[in-house]
């Protein structure tokens, strides 16, 4: 009777121990900056890296822990949608002899796996959702301590020389913070991601643009203090489905709280106008409408023309796809520099879109590969949305909308894993909800069927 009162007491533990390690490994990805870890020779160790080693050793020691991984991984949907990009990155990685072009991706797949597994089975939906609001809270205050004093405090942070991280980033004078990010365009993507979460009411299963205000505050000056007018886009994008997907209730307090924020926001702008702090707001405002309308208001608060050229060069990005020297079937892998000139004698140096850059590295099948991935659970989303009126169905996918649409205008800047991570949650809450549900139900109706023949 010991033995068995102590074996339970160390599985327990043992199990307290993996939640602990699940828990870290959210915070981890949210919060760390990819510039933080064990430097190695050829392959730095980030901390999201070195919790990935932690994770697997603990599910391949336990048996029943690695046949519940290898169930949960193979008898999910996620899988394989993304066996043909896996298969991509492999045979891409074989003909350019490059091994970054199928690890890189690979363990960021496995890290998505071990998080849909490890969210299950330990800290569950909740908890996991509490922990990213907490590291945005954190993220989200150190960004205004971040601008006050012109640089990041996660800097300090800094063991990786040769980890991709920018310097002090400046347009039209202005400093633009960066958060954990590399980044500032990053740090924006980031952020966005948190508007939807910010507005989740997991108890009532609503979506509610005011359910934590000052969350939402913080996160729109952070925006507004990245600098990036995508991202800034994306925020107004996002609020505006998260008003229309609403239930009328939630709609009437959105507009009479709305009138009220409007109304405090205009009260702060006419407090600061002439400052460096109110000409910010109203840069990234009159930049979003210029983008739209192909007016000229930013310059009146700084732009510069280097700043009203964005547009025309990301028009000419699209000009990779006419070049005959890239092969549309096979990509370049992950190599290094590429300079194309256009037939308009525009220089492409910087491929500011997502998408172009997939099929520069993996050419046509990786691009469409990709694209139906982050397809698919948009669309199970949506279903959940019009089926259901599910109130967490409803944030990401807005979420989802939001980040998929900013890619179009930047490179993914490592923040894939705030997809993966997204759309881990997404794929728990689906069985947890829906699919089990369902199942049983169906199991339920066959005995039904079953008990009325006999």
């Amino acid at each position: 009777m010991e033995n068995v009162t102590n074996s339970k007491y160390l599985i327990n533990k043992e199990q307290q121990v993996f939640s602990v390690f699940t828990a870290v490994l959210v915070f981890v990805t949210i919060i760390m900056p990819p510039y933080f870890g064990i430097p190695v020779p050829g392959f730095d160790l980030t901390m999201i890296r070195i919790m990935l080693i932690i994770m697997v050793v603990m599910i391949v020691a336990n048996k029943d822990r690695l046949y519940g991984f290898v169930n949960t991984t193979i008898y999910n949907y996620a899988f394989w949608i993304l066996v043909p990009y896996i298969f991509v990155t492999f045979y891409t990685m074989v003909f350019r002899t490059d091994l970054k072009t199928f690890l890189n991706p690979f363990i960021e797949i496995v890290i998505f796996f071990i998080t849909i597994y490890a969210i299950r089975e330990s800290i569950g939906i909740e908890k996991t959702i509490s922990i990213i609001l907490v590291c945005y809270y954190i993220m989200a205050i150190q960004g205004l301590i971040e601008y006050a004093r012109g640089e990041s405090l996660f800097k300090l942070l800094r063991t990786l020389d040769g980890a991709l991280v920018g310097g002090s980033f400046v347009r039209s004078g202005q400093y633009r913070i960066m958060g954990p990010a590399p980044h500032s365009i990053a740090y924006g993507m980031i952020l966005d991601i948190g508007i939807p979460l910010s507005a989740l009411d997991l108890k009532t299963n609503k979506i509610y643009l005011f359910r934590r205000p000052v969350l939402l505050i913080l996160l729109f000056t952070n925006i507004v203090f990245s600098g990036s007018r995508s991202s800034l886009a994306v925020f107004f994008l996002e609020v505006g489905l998260l008003f229309i997907l609403s239930s009328k209730y939630e709609m009437k307090k959105t507009i009479l709280i709305g009138v009220v924020f409007l109304m405090g926001f205009g009260v702060f702008l006419a407090a600061f106008s002439g400052t460096s702090v109110g000409n910010y707001f109203l840069l990234q405002i009159a930049n979003i409408i210029d983008e739209l309308f192909g007016t000229e208001y930013a310059v009146q608060f700084g732009a510069t023309a280097i700043t009203q050229q964005s547009s025309e060069y990301r028009d000419a990005l699209w000009y990779v796809f006419k070049v005959k020297w890239l092969n549309p079937l096979v990509g370049r892998g992950r190599a290094q520099g590429l300079t194309i000139k256009t037939d308009k004698g525009i220089v492409i140096g910087s491929l500011d879109n997502y998408y172009i850059v997939e099929y520069v590295m993996y050419a046509y099948p990786g691009m469409f590969s990709y694209i139906f991935f982050m397809i698919v659970p948009m669309i199970m989303m949506l279903v959940r949305v019009i089926k259901e009126k599910d109130g967490f169905s409803k944030a990401f996918l807005i979420l989802s909308i939001g980040y998929a649409w900013g890619l179009y205008y930047v490179d993914s800047l490592g923040t894939l894993k705030f997809l993966y991570l997204m759309y881990a949650l997404f794929v728990c809450y689906d069985i947890e909800k829906f699919t089990i549900h369902d199942k049983r139900k169906k199991s339920m109706y066959l005995r039904q069927k079953v008990y009325e023949r006999a």
